[in-house]
């Protein structure tokens, strides 16, 4: 007889292993097949995109790396990859020339706006999902993926 740890350890490799599967789906909804995603963008680089998108006066390595709760050299080295790919233009403010700020290309607006659209479907979508369990459940759910991710 298996243990109630082990059944949600087994829940939880189902879960990995369908997300995997879900992944490559192109009927899932979630899924586009356009050029621009099909690369392999990274989350910390969709979200620099979408950061700059919506703060354009703003966006300096300090400003995203606050925002992101990310480490300078993260968001440098994700910004230099963006930049490679045309995704990102860098400039400085006149009178600043140590100060760099970043601005979208035209490719990088396009990825940014599909990605906030994908992102806000995918929020509802688990909003929709989560609204099924009473609160209390809710707590337990949030308590556990805490732990999770302190052990991952």
């Amino acid at each position: 007889m298996e243990t109630n740890e082990q059944m949600v350890l087994k829940a939880i490799q189902d879960l990995i292993m369908h997300r995997e599967k879900r992944r490559h789906d192109p009927t899932d909804p979630l899924i586009t097949t356009t050029d621009t995603l099909n690369q392999d963008w990274t989350l910390t680089q969709l979200h620099i995109l979408s950061m700059i998108q919506a703060n354009p006066d703003e966006s300096n390595n300090t400003f995203l790396s606050q925002q992101l709760k990310l480490s300078k050299p993260a968001i440098t080295k994700a910004v230099k990859k963006l930049i490679e790919k045309g995704m990102v233009h860098y400039r400085h403010r006149q009178g600043d020339k140590k100060s760099v700020y970043y601005s979208l290309t035209e490719e990088g607006t396009k990825l940014a706006s599909l990605y906030d659209e994908l992102h806000e479907r995918a929020v509802t979508t688990y909003l929709e999902f989560l609204s099924q369990f009473p609160a209390d459940e809710l707590q337990v759910i949030e308590r556990f993926l805490k732990a999770w991710k302190g052990k991952i």
